[in-house]
């Protein structure tokens, strides 16, 4: 998929060329952190990412960005409860603009 997706009808996991295990979820890595999500959740995500007009859209991704990063230096597993949760949103928001761009291939793992 190369080109933006900017109509929420045309999201389709198969398209997207994600594979979901038995469970309908799949992983992705980002530096040495790799995350789990299902695919229903990145649809709705993505779907929900389509209606925010294009400056929240941009705020919300950097404020996710930065939020990503602290997560990672800090390491997830010495994250509180409440920030663990966090960083988990932060993911699941920074994967959905990945893959609403067509960006998304290269982060999956096998």
């Amino acid at each position: 998929m190369d080109n933006p997706i900017k109509n929420a009808e045309d999201i389709d996991i198969e398209l997207l060329g994600i594979p979901l295990d038995d469970e309908g979820a799949f992983t992705f890595q980002v530096k040495e952190y790799v995350h789990r999500l299902t695919g229903e959740d990145l649809v709705q995500e993505m779907r929900d990412q389509l209606d925010i007009r294009g400056s929240v859209r941009g705020a919300l991704l950097r404020k996710a960005n930065k939020d990503i990063l602290a997560g990672l230096k800090r390491g997830r597993l010495r994250l509180s409860e409440e920030a663990l949760e966090a960083f988990d949103l932060n993911m699941l928001i920074w994967f959905a603009d990945k893959a609403l761009k067509g960006e998304h291939q290269i982060y999956l793992t096998k």
